[in-house]
């Protein structure tokens, strides 16, 4: 297992994908919240879908996949920059506290996926319907339904000796200009039975294979689809990066007012928290109030 993301083609048919296999990076992303193992496993899924989905962007900015829910998760985020940083988190209900109410995870909701490009661009924003069958089924639909794009995805997350893997491949089938899917009423033709075909192997994959360390992400996609020709092209990687910075957190602060800042003191210190990392930034409150930066 390495922290990539893997391009590929399957020349037989045209259909489009990616393979993402994360390790460690997901590992410092999770052991820096001590999330239990329920929560830990959507936010491992969250992180890993934010990686496939940032990757294919062809964009220089930020990549966020949001979930929010009524359920004790209310909030599940992750984002991907084109520069391949990866962060995670999840904000629970304060009377989430124990294992055994693990039933209540989620709840209605919604998919969020925003992409941000930066200064002088329009944020581009899709939202979708959090489905009875997690995240995977919502992203499918999101697709689908409002991107008209046919997506398969298979995915595997596990905590395999006290350290958690994530992978999944993600096929597509990009519709020429004018097409339309078979859900409106497409007659069955060879390309979709390249499709069908496709989606059959996919499927046969086994969260063995895409978790093992000694199976390379190369070997993956012969396995399954050699037949039908498949052509990788250079590997991305991805990291764990956060953009929190003591500068950045330090001018949100000198923004506020000083009743704000003087409530927000502790032992005379300021502590912000970045709920991404669980990094502890510290100020002096009185370097606010002289309007001097901390």
């Amino acid at each position: 297992m390495t922290d990539t993301i893997l391009p590929f083609i399957i020349e037989s048919s045209g259909l489009r994908g990616r393979l993402v296999r994360l390790d460690s990076v997901l590992d410092k992303i999770l052991e820096a919240h001590g999330y239990i193992e329920p929560v830990a496993r959507l936010t491992a899924e969250l992180a890993t879908m934010a990686v496939m989905l940032g990757s294919m962007l062809k964009y220089e900015g930020i990549f966020t996949l949001q979930v929010q829910t009524e359920g004790a998760i209310k909030i599940l985020v992750s984002d991907f920059t084109s520069a391949g940083d990866l962060r995670a988190c999840a904000t629970l209900d304060k009377d989430f506290m124990t294992e055994d109410q693990g039933a209540s995870l989620l709840g209605k909701g919604y998919v969020a996926f925003t992409v941000d490009q930066g200064e002088n661009t329009e944020r581009y924003q899709g939202i979708v319907e959090l489905s009875p069958g997690g995240l995977l089924e919502s992203i499918q639909t999101y697709f689908t339904q409002s991107e008209q794009i046919r997506t398969g995805v298979r995915m595997a997350v596990s905590r395999i000796d006290g350290r958690w893997r994530g992978a999944a491949i993600m096929l597509q089938d990009m519709p020429e200009e004018g097409g339309i899917l078979p859900s409106e009423g497409v007659i069955v033709s060879a390309a979709e039975d390249d499709w069908r075909r496709a989606m059959i192997l996919l499927q046969s994959c086994t969260d063995e294979e895409l978790l093992s360390a000694s199976i390379d992400g190369e070997d993956v996609l012969f396995r399954l689809f050699h037949e039908d020709g498949v052509r990788v092209f250079d590997k991305k990687p991805a990291q764990k990066g956060c953009r929190c910075t003591m500068e950045k957190i330090g001018g949100i602060l000198s923004t506020m007012p000083p009743d704000d800042i003087a409530h927000m003191a502790e032992n005379g210190r300021i502590t912000v928290t970045c709920e991404f990392c669980n990094h502890d930034f510290s100020f002096d409150p009185e370097a606010f109030r002289r309007n001097i930066k901390p």
